[in-house]
């Protein structure tokens, strides 16, 4: 990785490790009660009987019941790392601001991804839950996709920052929509899902957390890859 590696890697305390537990205990059996009864078969209080947490200590992780089965943070995962990707641009070149020579937007991109990806926190036990819970609930799909399409946006108008270009730029929102497809397709691959709530990809619930992200920067890699001919290299 280039600028953003040691922020992607950084050191697991024993706090934030509780932390993570917490998390991923909440988003689990949100989604595993979703799968059971539907979306309004339980209550906020029920999820957290079930963990064994407070009511307010969920709410320290989630606003609503959605945002516990999706795993909703507030944050982009993207935020952390833009303007390591803005300076590393020919706009920030030329006015001195950034890295001489640029790197090559593809590159870049990938760079991003992965970082971003690797800050994720993924309970990889209940992918059939998760998946499950997409399908029988639009409203949850529904957020799902006004969130990815708000965080496109905001990956276009960061690229225009890059490349030097006007808002609104159709080649920035063209790149923006292909890229996002890539990492959607790219985390489908990483969790097994075929469209059918089937099963995890071999071995995946036996990966350690080091195992999982290295897999799943295999499989961004592979795909940036092909992408990457769209852009004449």
């Amino acid at each position: 990785m280039h600028y953003m590696k040691e922020s992607a890697t950084g050191g697991v305390g024993p706090r934030e490790r509780r932390r993570r537990e917490t998390y991923a205990a909440l988003t689990t059996h949100a989604r595993t009660l979703t799968a059971e009864r539907g979306l309004n078969g339980f209550t906020i209080e029920e999820l957290c009987e079930g963990v064994g947490v407070s009511r307010r200590t969920f709410f320290n992780y989630f606003a609503t019941k959605e945002d516990a089965v999706l795993g909703a943070k507030s944050a982009d995962p993207i935020e952390p790392f833009a303007a390591g990707f803005v300076a590393s641009g020919p706009a920030a070149a030329a006015d001195g601001s950034g890295s001489a020579p640029p790197l090559p937007l593809k590159d870049a991109l990938l760079e991003l991804f992965v970082a971003a990806f690797a800050t994720l926190e993924i309970p990889r036990t209940d992918v059939r839950a998760f998946m499950q819970a997409m399908h029988d609930e639009p409203a949850l799909m529904k957020r799902m996709i006004d969130s990815a399409m708000h965080r496109q946006r905001a990956l276009a108008e960061l690229i225009c920052q890059r490349e030097g270009l006007p808002p609104g730029d159709p080649y920035a929102d063209l790149v923006a929509t292909l890229v996002s497809h890539l990492g959607m397709s790219s985390f489908q691959q990483f969790v097994g899902d075929d469209g059918g709530c089937s099963a995890e990809p071999p071995g995946a619930g036996d990966e350690s957390d080091l195992e999982a992200r290295a897999r799943l920067t295999a499989i961004l890699t592979s795909n940036f890859s092909h992408a990457a001919r769209l852009f004449g290299s």
